[in-house]
């Protein structure tokens, strides 16, 4: 009983919601059996004990004293127990809705012909819904089922000519749906830029192309717009307006937008920007690195109070890079705690190592990026890069040479990196191999043939269009030219 999923799930509720729960199943309206309420008391008395207090033998006699174990019993009530649990949760995510309880008592008044609670509870939704300045999903879908009850109320019992309210039923669901679309393309676009995943977004293209002849509909409508922009910013990556037009909104209409939609619209923008430094736009990443200080003054790169391990990564990655080694260390300490517990560990080591590799300390970042596991792609491309990058820095060609064969394998063999992933590292190690060799036998070139092949293989680096970690690879070139002037 102690591994089971109801046990299991109240010992992850917090202690204040543990009491809520206590009191919700006490409560004769939802709960009436005793047995269920007894059996939540016992489990309650129990849990923070070891696993055998909490046997299903022990719970059996506490509910059924001097009664033969029955095991189907016990089962039963467990079940009743789940159930409650169950509606608790829906309970729950209703109180913390700006408008469905709201909406819930409208739409049940309607059904019971109570139309007097429908006409009253229907001016305050409405008053309230006007003063809101955060237009998301929930507001549109609360204002779409409000003008459909008083629609369809006014229609059948008053003036079935009426429109207005009917009118602005349509509009409201209209934008109910394509922010809905808008967002949930945006999520499942950046993903796809990142695995090797595809969706058929079906009636997307109709959509903008609706959105374009119809803009002014729209335009006022800032989570919309937001979603739309951020949309473009992947579809047209090459048109920077679409990013500066999300850069302007983070700085100017926070408060138009959930927190939820903050937290989107700076992820969409800190996603853009690492694309184009991937691609060798080294400008971006000072804004980049201005976009995640302002984000974390904002806690827009909490949730729950939890910062993303890839968050976590791409801030201190960027602090290293443009040597804000103090900040960076702060940073990696005072969030270290922040972060998941499965990943707290594998996601300290690499930033430490890379942190280490940024101020020199090359055997420093070995001995840490050396107890990171391997725990999927993205961490398995990101310290092999680092230690890519520290064996170059050691001069340990050997092992340099050997890692880049090895790693070029696993990307060719690897099903879950698009096309274009596997060619811009493939790319990336045929001309860190180039550069290897060439340095390697500086000693059997003469200055002049020794800043010709680096001349020649920048020159390379340069016009090649899909390359990951070009800035890398340039940066070294410039450094070894610069060490035979």
């Amino acid at each position: 009983m102690y591994q089971s999923r109801l046990v299991q799930h109240i010992r992850e509720l917090p202690a204040k919601k543990r009491e809520r729960f206590r009191q919700f199943v006490n409560s004769p309206y939802f709960n009436q059996h005793d047995r269920t309420t007894a059996l939540l008391e016992f489990i309650l008395k129990k849990l923070d004990g070891r696993p055998s207090g909490l046997s299903k033998e022990r719970a059996y006699k506490a509910l059924f004293p001097g009664e033969d174990f029955n095991e189907q019993q016990l089962y039963n009530v467990m079940s009743y127990l789940n159930k409650l649990y169950y509606r608790f949760m829906a309970a729950e995510y209703t109180e913390k809705q700006r408008y469905l309880e709201s909406i819930f008592t409208l739409e049940e008044a309607f059904d019971n012909h109570q139309f007097d609670i429908m006409t009253n509870r229907g001016k305050q939704l409405m008053k309230k819904l006007k003063k809101d300045p955060v237009h998301n999903s929930e507001y549109f879908q609360a204002s779409y089922r409000l003008n459909h009850a008083l629609g369809y109320y006014s229609g059948t019992y008053f003036d079935r000519a009426e429109t207005n309210t009917f009118q602005s039923m349509l509009d409201e669901l209209d934008k109910y749906y394509i922010l809905e679309k808008l967002r949930n393309c945006c999520h499942l676009t950046a993903n796809s830029l990142i695995l090797n995943t595809s969706y058929n977004f079906r009636m997307l293209n109709e959509l903008l192309e609706h959105l374009r002849t119809n803009w002014p509909d729209f335009e006022d409508e800032y989570s919309i717009v937001m979603y739309h922009t951020a949309l473009m910013s992947m579809l047209e990556e090459d048109n920077p307006d679409h990013y500066q037009r999300m850069k302007r909104m983070l700085a100017e209409n926070m408060k138009s937008f959930s927190e939820t939609e903050g937290r989107d619209l700076y992820s969409f923008s800190y996603n853009y920007c690492i694309r184009m430094i991937n691609a060798g736009h080294r400008d971006y990443q000072v804004e980049l690195f201005q976009l995640y200080k302002q984000g974390l003054k904002q806690d827009l790169l909490l949730d729950k109070g939890l910062i993303s391990e890839w968050d976590y990564k791409n801030i201190a990655t960027l602090g290293a890079r443009l040597k804000e080694f103090t900040w960076t260390e702060n940073f990696l300490q005072e969030y270290q705690e922040k972060l998941p517990a499965h990943r707290k560990e594998n996601a300290y080591n690499y930033n430490l190592g890379n942190l280490y590799y940024n101020k020199g300390l090359y055997e420093e970042a070995l001995s840490a990026l050396l107890l990171v596991q391997f725990t999927d792609v993205k961490y398995h491309l990101s310290t092999t890069f680092l230690l890519l990058r520290t064996y170059y820095a050691l001069q340990d060609t050997e092992a340099l040479l050997s890692l880049i064969e090895t790693f070029r394998i696993y990307v060719i063999r690897n099903r879950k990196m698009t096309v274009e992933q596997k060619r811009g590292y493939t790319n990336f190690l045929r001309f860190a191999k180039k550069l290897v060799l060439i340095k390697h036998s500086a000693s059997t070139y003469s200055r002049k043939d020794f800043e010709k092949e680096i001349d020649e293989l920048r020159d390379k680096i340069e016009t090649s269009e899909n390359v990951i970690n070009k800035y890398w690879l340039l940066e070294e070139c410039h450094t070894g030219a610069k060490a035979t002037a």
